[in-house]
């Protein structure tokens, strides 16, 4: 068995580095807009009038999910209701002929202005570590007795029938937990729901693909319709074999959006010749032509749901080598007639229905002229890649493909 190996173009890795950046993208979610909120004030005076520990004290409360600092000159209930806060908690510090501190505080339903919780902490002047550590614990542990006690309102959920809704993963959300919400056959449900709150949530149903998004319950009476868009089956494809040659490929997808079958034909009649030595006065012309195409079939699938910002996928394909000679026949390649390759690769979706993608891989050649094959390798084809071969047969690594995909 002979081993030849070849330098790996820098052009991919490149395509691969910006395509992870741009996949990360997507991904930036604002922590703010979701879950159970509260609004904070502190004021007053003395270190206990500190607004920074105020709200750094209440963001340690298990149950909520963000601390919002009201603003100044505004109702802290108005301004909570319309930040969609759980709760409005307020505390007034002074201090005292005696020297000590004194903070009084209330926690506030935004959307009837209800006093729910009110309290005094009375002591000595507190230093910063006081009131990271104790000051404001009674505060922090009446904002979460209170939860249960805001007022909750029946959100309708309108979608197709059986479809699945869940909340974030690793959060209670009130009724969009980790749990699926199946919609029964009358085309609703109704769930309870702390009001006011931003509720982030991904539906999926049977072919369709999965809608995600965030949910407002604001006030009473407010409903939730997930939309629905059907499987798209047919893709197209064009992509750059070994970053030189054109090939074309269309598939037919099925499994809900995971598995799907693939035909297509990568052509070696124009390419681009990637020059990689240095010439003198006669330079090679940059398009190389071979009298060879490769019709094939495949099979692959994807491990991600159709809504994954990168789906990473693994393909098999089966081709024929056909020679399109002007002077002779179609016929097989009589070096090496058949072959099949595997691939790992990469889908990156820019809009709904365009993705590009990246894959890598290797291609064996069974029942072929494994030394003429390495032959031909060593000189028309000039694509950076590692050989072996043997009496009767021929495997090539890395392939690279690159290119766009369209969903019909």
């Amino acid at each position: 068995m002979t081993v030849r190996r070849a330098r790996f173009p820098t052009l991919p890795i490149a395509f691969c580095i910006v395509a992870s950046l741009a996949a990360a993208a997507p991904g930036t979610a604002r922590a703010d807009d979701e879950g159970i909120r509260a609004m904070a004030r502190s004021g007053g005076t003395g270190k206990a009038a500190d607004q920074s520990s105020f709200a750094a004290a209440l963001a340690r409360t298990a149950s909520l999910d963000a601390i919002l600092l009201a603003p100044d000159g505004v109702d802290i209930v108005e301004a909570a209701s319309k930040a969609s806060c759980a709760l409005a908690i307020e505390a007034t510090s002074e201090t005292l002929p005696s020297g000590d501190a004194r903070s009084s505080w209330r926690v506030l339903d935004p959307l009837t202005g209800e006093t729910l919780s009110s309290g005094v902490v009375e002591g000595p002047e507190p230093t910063e570590r006081d009131l990271a550590e104790f000051w404001w614990i009674a505060v922090a542990d009446a904002a979460e007795a209170a939860l249960p006690r805001v007022k909750k309102t029946l959100v309708r959920i309108e979608g197709a029938p059986g479809t699945r809704i869940t909340g974030q993963a690793g959060k209670d959300r009130g009724g969009l937990g980790e749990t699926d919400l199946v919609i029964p056959e009358e085309g609703f449900l109704e769930v309870p729901l702390r009001v006011p709150g931003t509720y982030p949530w991904r539906a999926t149903s049977k072919g369709a693909y999965p809608e995600r998004g965030y949910f407002g319950a604001l006030e009473q009476g407010v409903s939730l319709t997930i939309p629905r868009s059907p499987l798209r089956r047919w893709t197209v494809e064009a992509g750059l074999y070994m970053t030189q040659f054109l090939d074309v490929w269309g598939a037919w997808r099925f499994a809900e959006d995971y598995l799907y079958v693939r035909f297509g034909l990568t052509q070696f009649l124009a390419g681009l010749y990637l020059v990689g030595e240095e010439y003198g006065v006669e330079t090679p012309s940059a398009i190389i032509s071979l009298p060879l195409v490769q019709p094939g079939i495949g099979f692959g699938g994807y491990f991600l749901a159709p809504d994954a910002y990168v789906r990473p996928y693994a393909t098999g394909t089966f081709f024929a080598r056909v020679l399109v000679a002007s002077w002779a026949p179609l016929r097989f390649d009589p070096v090496a007639p058949i072959g099949t390759s595997g691939m790992l690769g990469a889908e990156w979706g820019v809009t709904p229905r365009v993705a590009v993608f990246l894959e890598l891989g290797a291609a064996f050649y069974p029942f072929c002229d494994g030394f003429l094959m390495a032959a031909s390798a060593g000189t028309d084809r000039s694509g950076p890649v590692g050989t072996a071969f043997g009496d009767g047969w021929f495997l090539e690594a890395p392939i690279l493909r690159f290119g766009a995909r369209l969903t019909l």
